[in-house]
């Protein structure tokens, strides 16, 4: 056997572990733990977020609405508006490529649109590439934080999921928020948010690759080791 062409093969099968690595999803909610399993106005006691404002948790089919998974928030509270933020920030390394992905949805009770803030805060200034809102790429940005806004979403806008992407330029951490400026007591619905950090977990066909690379190695180098004894 040509131990040089077998090593070789190692090696590509190592490559292709780093190069194939997938998103990790290191944090995600869909909010049905929260409050007992009922609807709470006003509702500033989530396990993940902090809340500035006011924010309304809902259990459908309270108050008409229906939620994309049983428990959902509406983020324009009974008398304000209202902001959720990630309780504790992730970390992620330069290469890695962050996305953050929500359902949201028009408020089932009618009123006008509303829009939808959003955004991200760092630890410190960040180099960010190829930032992605709704399919648009912003290019790059080297910023501490970011917020945007997105709407106005009618009552009738369907649950639609929606992703915000970058590419690190260096290692940080993040979190993320989401909320409204509207006041009229019917909000934005929020649900199924999930955040994914690349570079954390190579996908099974290639550590599978790398296995079996590297046990073939192995009696290679026991093959060559007895035939030189």
């Amino acid at each position: 056997m040509n131990f040089g062409k077998l090593f070789s093969g190692v090696v590509l099968c190592a490559t292709l572990v780093s190069g194939g690595a997938q998103a990790a999803v290191v944090f995600s909610d869909n909010f049905n733990g929260e409050g007992g399993g009922v609807s709470v106005l006003n509702y500033a006691s989530f396990a993940n977020w902090d809340v500035t404002g006011q924010v309304d948790l809902v259990k459908e089919p309270g108050y008409g609405i229906t939620c994309n998974t049983g428990s959902c928030v509406d983020l324009d509270g009974t008398t304000g508006p209202g902001q959720i933020a990630m309780k504790n920030a992730y970390s992620f390394n330069a290469g890695d490529t962050v996305n953050f992905t929500f359902d949201i949805s028009g408020n089932q009770r009618g009123g006008p649109g509303d829009n939808l803030t959003f955004g991200f805060t760092f630890g410190g200034l960040t180099q960010i590439n190829n930032v992605d809102f709704w399919g648009t790429n912003f290019g790059s940005l080297n910023v501490s934080s970011y917020s945007n806004a997105f709407g106005p979403l009618s009552s009738s806008y369907p649950w639609t999921s929606y992703t915000i992407s970058f590419v690190a330029a260096n290692a940080g951490n993040v979190k993320f928020f989401l909320g409204t400026d509207s006041a009229d007591n019917v909000g934005i619905l929020i649900d199924n948010v999930s955040l994914s950090i690349g570079g954390a977990v190579p996908e099974p066909a290639t550590w599978a690759m790398m296995i079996v690379g590297f046990g073939l190695a192995g009696s290679a180098l026991r093959r060559r080791r007895a035939l030189a004894a």
